[in-house]
């Protein structure tokens, strides 16, 4: 299929020979087979449950100050005495990991297996043992968080967690290289993803050492630019590609393994992205804020192009956008880069490649989306960049 530009807010989208259900089989994956379809009456069902039988748990309760002073709520003896609202099944090639089998992955999510807070929740290390002589199996675990007291925005988890299964499911994400794989997931007892990557590094961690050099910055530009625009081709928006959720190898190729403001389109009309999100406030485009604050809460693909000119800006400055705050950073970036405050400011040889990805940078985060560039339009810039050679003061250095 040829590919499609994203359309700009506000405007009619224009389809050309694809259809509305055409757009829809693409965002959704094809559910024709029985199996697909007992899938997605399983989906459907925990976006539908009750969270307070997650939310009052004896476990959650202990880990909570209030412990100490407060009597076990009547809540939780209700809803220990209930049994599991949904029982898991096996989504096709991701298990179902009982309630059991994840605290046994992750040693009972034990400190030394904690590696960060994610929205919602936490990002765990784990092993999974295959047996067969064969070394552990490692993976990350991301667990959502459920604290005593309650807080009513947990009501919402259930959709996000069904959401973010239906991400991850989709063809297109599962199969694509640069995303990571969930092998298994949790919706005994608790809300948990199992995913098959190996957190060594992020971009995070990557972005104010030295011995990153222009080369490998560029390439995981490169890989991000790509990755985000075959999905807007299919449709689908990301949502959540910022500095901390991007996993990267020796080589700098790299992964990404946060899901939870994935959205995507299937309507011929208005393209705007409906959904609930939370953190990463930064990472945030004008007009989606703007869409928040009038309780509208839009992503727009559009918004995705913001969120990429922020990672070039943090890659050429050598500064992440979420140690700013409450900085703009956009405004930070200008007067950084006007004092010369970038990546190996004294070597000369990428003194222009700077300056030509600092303007890329400039014209993906303007504050009319209306101006800026498309994914396909911007990986065409950078292959453009790349061409030159670092010996003839060229753009990798």
């Amino acid at each position: 299929m040829e590919h499609q530009k994203p359309v700009i807010p506000g405007q009619p989208a224009k389809r050309g020979k694809t259809s509305n259900e055409q757009i829809k089989s693409m965002v959704a994956g094809d559910f024709e087979s029985e199996e697909q379809k007992k899938i997605r009456n399983f989906i459907e069902q925990l976006r539908n449950l009750d969270v307070s039988f997650y939310a009052f748990r004896r476990d959650n309760f202990l880990k909570s100050p209030y412990s100490l002073v407060l009597p076990l709520p009547d809540q939780i003896v209700r809803y220990e005495n209930m049994g599991n609202p949904v029982e898991g099944i096996d989504l096709g090639k991701v298990k179902h990991f009982s309630h059991d089998k994840m605290i046994q992955i992750t040693s009972d999510f034990s400190e030394n297996n904690y590696i960060r807070k994610s929205t919602f929740g936490r990002l765990f290390r784990g092993k999974i043992d295959e047996g067969s002589g064969m070394p552990p199996r490692e993976v990350i675990v991301k667990r959502w968080d459920f604290l005593i007291p309650f807080n009513p925005t947990y009501g919402n988890y259930p959709v996000y967690y069904a959401r973010q299964l239906e991400i991850l499911l989709n063809p297109h994400v599962a199969s694509h290289p640069r995303m990571a794989k969930l092998i298994g997931y949790c919706c005994d007892k608790m809300f948990a993803l199992v995913f098959d990557v190996n957190l060594n590094l992020t971009v995070k961690d990557l972005i104010p050492r030295d011995n990153f050099t222009w080369s490998p910055r560029m390439k995981v530009a490169r890989q991000v630019a790509e990755t985000l625009r075959f999905f807007h081709g299919k449709q689908i928006a990301l949502c959540n590609f910022t500095a901390p959720s991007i996993s990267v190898d020796e080589d700098y190729n790299i992964q990404l393994f946060e899901f939870d403001r994935a959205a995507n389109l299937a309507s011929d009309n208005f393209p705007v992205l409906k959904t609930i999100v939370g953190g990463a406030y930064n990472y945030y485009s004008p007009e989606y804020l703007t869409s928040v604050l009038e309780f509208r809460r839009e992503w727009f693909f559009t918004s995705d192009v913001y969120a990429f000119g922020l990672l070039l800006l943090e890659l050429t400055l050598a500064k992440c956008a979420v140690e700013e705050r409450p900085v703009n950073f956009v405004e930070w970036a200008k007067i950084a880069f006007a004092k010369n405050e970038r990546y190996d400011r004294f070597k000369m040889t990428i003194a222009v490649p700077q300056l030509l990805i600092f303007d890329l940078a400039m014209k993906c985060v303007q504050e009319d989306p209306k101006m800026r560039p498309h994914m396909d339009e911007i990986v065409m810039e950078l292959d453009k960049l790349s061409q030159f050679k670092t010996e003839n003061r060229g753009l990798l250095g």
